[in-house]
């Protein structure tokens, strides 16, 4: 379909859209044709757009947290993007319906000290359901009234969830509300940045983190009538030159999809975090990044679950070695110790590529666990020739460390060795 084709056909959402000559060009009746209605606070006006997302925009995943069937604590440790820690406290008591789901339409995607946002999207959990409130600015002048009111709205939730907000949308804001003299405490929310997350989850099978590729191939969704991010700013400026609203159709459309795709994809991430048997990690790349998010949060049981699952379901083998030395850390961290030993042991054979990292913990274990000098310091040896004689090796990241590493061991296994020997 092409982009013009996309443009005209603006049903759904609750928008209309009206053509030809009768299409409205005056700037004060863009608030019908977008059912939308004029707001005042005490620095102006501005439109305020307000709808209700019925059950059948949800998808059956997304609709039980309506009624609070929602944890979120793991989601908030891997993704909390406050500037200082966020406590215990606030880590168990996330609750998806004291959140609010933002997302802008922007002058500019690139960012810069003229950029503002024109149209600011506000998804949140109510009594009647999933509602979004988009707040826009017909002109430059109204720009103080909208931050105003937005940042009053923002006030009322505990919790901010964004994608790549972190980076763009908050600090983009804040600029703003700086410029405009307005009151803004960065810290009063615990901010949830979605692209953490899904880069940490998905990025090894789908490459680019973008929400609308996470869309695509991870939630599944495709929007069959969409404007090109990269069109928004001059549909907005071209609204801004003519007074013709009907473009803006596409653009209201695109933010509440924009909100919609949050809180879907903060949902299945928690369901991913909180249910190892869910659908959505059933690839064995997605369960080894899944393994490597549990073993940073100190889950190593439930990293050890993941890892196993992934070798089960067949990982690829460029990640074959690296999954491998990481379940064989899961298994030191939980106690099996056997296992750990028959992976790294396994991994230092000739038909492995050397790896420094397994020939270490074998030499530890045998140096500090089983007291068997001689055996660790074959080992150190083993590597020591390795390291030494193999060209391919020299140009490696941190060779030289590796070199004085073993360099230190081997010496100090000869000394517990002749100490040993003079005991005797």
């Amino acid at each position: 379909m092409e982009l013009e084709e996309k443009l005209k056909n603006l049903a759904g959402f609750g928008f209309t859209s009206q053509r030809g000559a009768d299409a409205p060009r005056s700037q004060s009746q863009v608030i019908g044709f977008l059912n939308g209605k004029m707001a005042r606070n005490g620095f102006g006006e501005f439109v305020m757009v307000k709808r209700r997302l019925e059950p059948a925009d949800l998808d059956r995943t997304s609709r039980p947290v309506l009624s609070g069937d929602f944890r979120g604590e793991w989601l908030a440790r891997i993704c909390s993007s406050k500037k200082s820690s966020p406590t215990q406290e606030e880590l168990r008591s996330f609750d998806l319906r004291e959140a609010v789901f933002l997302d802008c339409e922007t002058t500019g995607l690139a960012g810069g000290v003229g950029t503002c946002a024109f149209l600011i999207g506000l998804g949140y959990i109510s009594k009647d359901g999933f509602l979004v409130e988009q707040y826009f600015m017909q002109d430059f002048h109204q720009e103080k009234a909208i931050l105003f009111a937005v940042m009053e709205r923002l006030s009322q939730f505990r919790f901010l969830v964004s994608f790549n907000g972190k980076s763009y949308d908050l600090p983009l804001l804040e600029n703003r509300w700086i410029v405009h003299r307005l009151d803004f405490d960065p810290e009063r929310w615990l901010h949830l940045d979605l692209l953490f997350p899904c880069r940490r989850l998905w990025k090894r099978r789908i490459g680019e983190c973008s929400l609308s590729n996470i869309e695509q191939k991870i939630l599944m969704l495709r929007r069959e009538i969409d404007v090109p991010s990269f069109l928004i700013p001059r549909l907005y400026f071209d609204y801004l030159r003519t007074g013709q609203a009907e473009p803006l159709v596409a653009v209201f459309r695109h933010n509440v999809y924009d909100v919609l795709s949050l809180l879907k994809l903060t949902v299945l991430i928690d369901r991913t975090l909180e249910n190892l048997d869910q659908p959505g990690i059933e690839d064995p790349v997605d369960l080894y990044s899944l393994g490597k998010i549990f073993q940073k949060l100190k889950n190593y049981s439930a990293s050890v679950k993941c890892f196993e699952q992934a070798l089960v379901k067949g990982i690829p083998d460029k990640w074959l070695l690296k999954i491998k030395l990481n379940l064989a850390s899961a298994y030191k961290k939980t106690g099996y110790m056997d296992k750990a030993m028959n992976i790294w042991e396994h991994l230092t054979e000739e038909d492995f590529p050397f790896l420094f990292s397994a020939c270490e913990e074998l030499a530890k274990y045998y140096e500090h666990g089983k007291k068997d000098y001689p055996k660790a310091l074959s080992l150190v040896e083993r590597a020591l020739f390795k390291l030494r004689f193999d060209p391919s090796l020299s140009s490696v990241s941190g060779y030289q460390r590796m070199l004085c590493s073993l360099e230190y061991r081997r010496s100090r296994l000869e000394r517990k060795i002749k100490k040993v020997l003079v005991l005797k």
